[in-house]
């Protein structure tokens, strides 16, 4: 029989020692785990948050608008983004998203197009009720985009010398469509220009105003690849993506639906035992007996011990109550 141990430990009060009813188990870097979790693990695929396939969240960068005959149809603007992930219970996921137009938010401090000015010429307006010219701007005011399209935005119009320099993006909304076309108009009401500039002045008219490419972006489309899918995810995770290298960023939102299986890997904790027990041949008098926690943490106590015999025996702890052995005179061997 081999009775070759590595390291031993006496029973007692010192700091390498170990006492009665303790773990024996010594946490080794020698030894890795590779665990296989069937409810945690890298990302397969995704849903929508609304268990739909619809176009969701907004703020991220688009890609260029196709055009077809009917201008008030376009295509959808289609773009690409890469994502990280943030929430859930994992780490390190990467997706990469379809972006479309029509979830869009309007991007604050953009110049909107006048729908008079094509050339970005000022429009003259009537400011008061004596004519007077003004030099001011609007406090942020509402307006609407046709076709039902876009709500929550605010905007500024800013006049020098009672003409319309510009129409600015104050906040940003949600749902707005880009383009030169009908149904991206938005029209800045007489009543709320007025009442952003304050009692007694005037205008002449509503405003229409477009926002083009670069004015909104985008929301999430239908296509959502993984390219990575990162660990320790759990089927339900609700994930926000969040754009990559772009101050759009985006708040859209995700479902795990499905997992390609996890392993983790990593230092396993005490996972290095005793092998054997020796009973000293000090004060110690034979036969002993001593109760173990074996390594399928079932109680057993076994008896016979005699001074400087060593047993072979794997367990996890030394039991006070059933061991009638001086702590003292026990040794453990790994």
């Amino acid at each position: 029989m081999n009775l070759s141990y590595g390291q031993a430990k006496t029973g007692g009060a010192g700091a390498s020692d170990w006492a009665f009813g303790t773990d024996l188990g010594i946490a080794t870097d020698a030894e890795v785990s590779f665990d296989t979790y069937a409810n945690k693990g890298m990302i397969k695929n995704t849903e929508a948050s609304d268990g739909s396939d619809n176009q969701r969240g907004s703020g991220y960068t688009l890609g260029t608008r196709q055009m077809t005959s009917n201008v008030d149809n376009p295509l959808d603007v289609i773009g690409q983004a890469t994502c990280s992930a943030t929430g859930g219970t994992g780490t390190g996921a990467v997706f990469q998203i379809q972006t479309v137009y029509s979830r869009g938010v309007m991007v604050i401090n953009n110049s909107l197009l006048l729908k008079n000015d094509v050339h970005n010429l000022s429009t003259t307006a009537k400011l008061t009720a004596t004519d007077a010219p003004l030099t001011e701007s609007t406090t942020p005011i509402t307006g609407t985009q046709a076709g039902g399209n876009g709500a929550g935005a605010t905007y500024q119009v800013n006049f020098v010398r009672g003409n319309i320099t510009s129409v600015t993006v104050v906040t940003g909304g949600t749902g707005y469509i880009s383009g030169p076309i009908a149904n991206a108009a938005i029209t800045l009401a007489k009543a709320d220009i007025e009442a952003g500039l304050g009692a007694g002045k005037v205008v002449s008219n509503d405003i229409i105003v477009f926002p083009l490419q670069g004015d909104v972006s985008g929301g999430i489309g239908s296509v959502i690849n993984v390219t990575n899918g990162g660990s320790r995810y759990t089927v339900g995770d609700v994930l926000t993506l969040q754009e990559i290298g772009s101050s759009d960023i985006g708040d859209g939102k995700v479902v795990v639906e499905t997992l390609s299986g996890g392993m983790v890997t990593g230092a396993a904790p005490n996972n290095r035992y005793p092998r054997a027990v020796k009973i000293s041949t000090g004060t110690q008098a034979a036969p002993k007996t001593i109760e173990f926690v074996g390594m399928d943490d079932v109680n057993v106590i076994i008896g016979g011990f005699v001074a400087g015999g060593v047993f072979p025996f794997s367990f996890k702890q030394i039991i006070d109550a059933g061991t009638d052995a001086v702590l003292g005179d026990i040794t453990i061997l790994y």
